[in-house]
């Protein structure tokens, strides 16, 4: 649930630009990564790993499109369409991983993804939804979905400190030249500073971390079903920040999608300890 911080807060920080608001998440989580780095006591060998620049553009992409999307369109849009990721993560974990879902969670992903979409609900364009947000919400998911086949792709052969070191390190390099180009040192103030702090350390650094963890030791399509109830918890926040009162059709949905992540999970589909030694 750290991850239904993102949403809420990430509108907080607004006139901040989207470009500033990832680059500081990502610096302040490469910085937690350093941290987990160092109590390890992991060599960074991997850092150099030719395909960490790719798989940290594809982390800065996800999370520039999402906080684009958190700007510009309403928290419930966000949400929902970044979280169809799940059945791109299903479909890329029998073609890319060879590791199928069972029938079960096949069912259970179909259902969370129609519990989010009645979550969500048929708002009007009254609502503050925009096209602009809702396609990068979209292309947030499907960034997303990379993301998490990429790590469980490289469990066995990168140790999970030095993963997210790296990942986290390159996604911030790749997000410097646009924040450096749209700073703006005048809209900087305490809420903002301590949202961006909040997104970094807690939503990115620990809730990203803890996903990357999980992706180790049980197959893909698990971790990321759970964290679809960060639309949950984000339409939450967001009553209590925002007054955005959910509707019956809100609480239905998340219902829904509360029984679909059940289903998944007690599939089953644990493979075994599959951390590679430091």
């Amino acid at each position: 649930m750290i991850f239904a911080l993102g949403a809420p807060l990430s509108r907080v920080a607004r006139p901040i630009t989207a470009a500033e608001v990832t680059f500081w998440r990502l610096v302040l989580a490469t910085l937690v990564a350093l941290v987990i780095l160092g109590v390890s006591r992991v060599r960074i060998r991997n850092v150099c790993h030719p395909r960490m620049p790719v798989l940290g553009a594809t982390l800065y992409l996800h999370f520039l499109l999402f906080t684009l999307a958190a700007q510009t369109t309403t928290t419930a849009h966000t949400l929902a369409l970044v979280y169809t990721s799940p059945v791109l993560v299903a479909l890329g974990s029998a073609l890319v991983l060879r590791e199928p879902p069972c029938f079960r969670q096949m069912i259970g992903v179909v259902v969370v993804v129609v519990g989010v979409s009645v979550l969500v609900g048929f708002e009007p364009t009254s609502t503050g939804a925009t096209l602009t947000g809702d396609l990068a919400a979209v292309g947030s998911g499907a960034a997303l979905a990379a993301y998490v086949l990429a790590s469980r792709y490289y469990r066995r052969t990168v140790s999970l400190p030095a993963y997210v070191f790296s990942v986290y390190g390159w996604a911030a390099v790749w997000a410097l030249p646009w924040a450096v180009v749209s700073f703006d040192g005048y809209v900087y103030d305490g809420n903002r500073i301590i949202s961006i702090i909040l997104l970094g350390v807690f939503s990115l650094g620990v809730g990203h971390t803890l996903l990357n963890a999980a992706l180790r030791r049980v197959r893909a399509t698990i971790p990321n079903v759970i964290t679809t109830q960060e639309v949950t918890g984000g339409v939450a926040l967001g009553a209590l920040m925002y007054g955005d009162i959910p509707r019956w059709t809100t609480l239905l949905g998340a219902f829904v999608a509360l029984v679909g992540v059940i289903v998944v999970i007690t599939c089953g589909g644990r493979n075994g300890s599959t951390e590679v030694a430091a």
